[in-house]
């Protein structure tokens, strides 16, 4: 597996220059505070802009990859690992705030709320540094749950949850599909196996995402697995045979043919091309 681009339990800055073209992965949630600049972000095949003032929210389920960024962008961010958002996922049961920050991950902050934030994230640096791991884990874990608690008050309030396109039935279904992908990737690509996870038929799914995203399941787990080679590209020193081994293709030369077809260039092209 690619690690987390940030290291789990950190509270840190990033100006986004070094992974720009590049996936952005994280093993529980990272949320992320624009404070200069911005940069130009798709999140599962959707584009968003993020300027200062804007707070991007990002779980394990959701694919993100940064296109283009700002001279002067520069972001805070929090790392919180799956044992920091227990108490948030056990409590918050009703799925309608998660689906609704799977599909807006973009929120727009007040200037008392981007001071706030910024506070809270100070706090939790100050936690993470100086409480044992237990106690932090409690400190941080009720933190998180009552921010989140917050952004659900304050998605309410604003309109955000019942103003989204998309009825209830078919957001689930999409967002139960990209847990799925974070689960069973790059092991199973085949549109079937999904659809049969889902319990509709594939039929069914490909109207879902052709509805949602304006292409086929097909596409989107193609271009899924296009940025995971990317990735290993980009992260690793692993060669194209072992890329290919470890995203379960028949063999490299039918990998090369794959990633030429999505991109435009080889495996090596595309490695090269990033370390110049």
């Amino acid at each position: 597996m690619i690690q987390s681009t940030y290291t789990e339990n950190t509270v840190g800055q990033t100006d986004w220059k070094s992974a720009s073209g590049r996936p952005v992965k994280t093993a529980g949630c990272v949320l992320l505070m624009c404070v200069s600049g911005m940069a130009s972000l798709t999140v599962d095949m959707h584009r968003y802009s993020l300027r200062r003032g804007d707070m991007l929210v990002l779980t394990s389920d959701i694919f993100m990859q940064v296109q283009r960024v700002s001279r002067n962008f520069g972001a805070r961010y929090i790392s919180l690992s799956d044992r920091m958002m227990e108490m948030a996922y056990a409590k918050l049961t009703d799925m309608s705030l998660w689906v609704c920050l799977h599909f807006c991950p973009v929120l727009r902050l007040s200037v008392e709320q981007f001071i706030l934030l910024s506070d809270w994230m100070t706090q939790q640096h100050w936690i993470f540094a100086n409480m044992v791991e237990d106690m932090a884990a409690q400190m941080v874990g009720g933190n998180v749950y009552n921010l989140f608690v917050a952004i659900d008050s304050k998605l309410n309030e604003s309109g955000i949850k019942h103003s989204m396109g998309h009825p209830t039935g078919i957001r689930a279904i999409v967002n139960r599909f990209w847990l799925l992908v974070a689960e069973h990737f790059p092991k199973h690509r085949d549109v079937k196996f999904y659809a049969d996870a889902l319990n509709i038929t594939p039929e069914y799914f490909y109207k879902v995402c052709r509805r949602v995203y304006d292409v086929s399941p097909k596409q989107l787990i193609d271009q899924q697995l296009a940025v995971e080679i990317k990735t290993y590209l980009t992260d690793t020193d692993l060669s194209v045979k072992e890329i290919a081994e470890r995203l379960c293709f028949d063999d490299d030369a039918y990998m090369c043919r794959f990633f030429r077809r999505l991109t435009g260039m080889s495996p090596l092209q595309f490695r090269n091309g990033t370390q110049t």
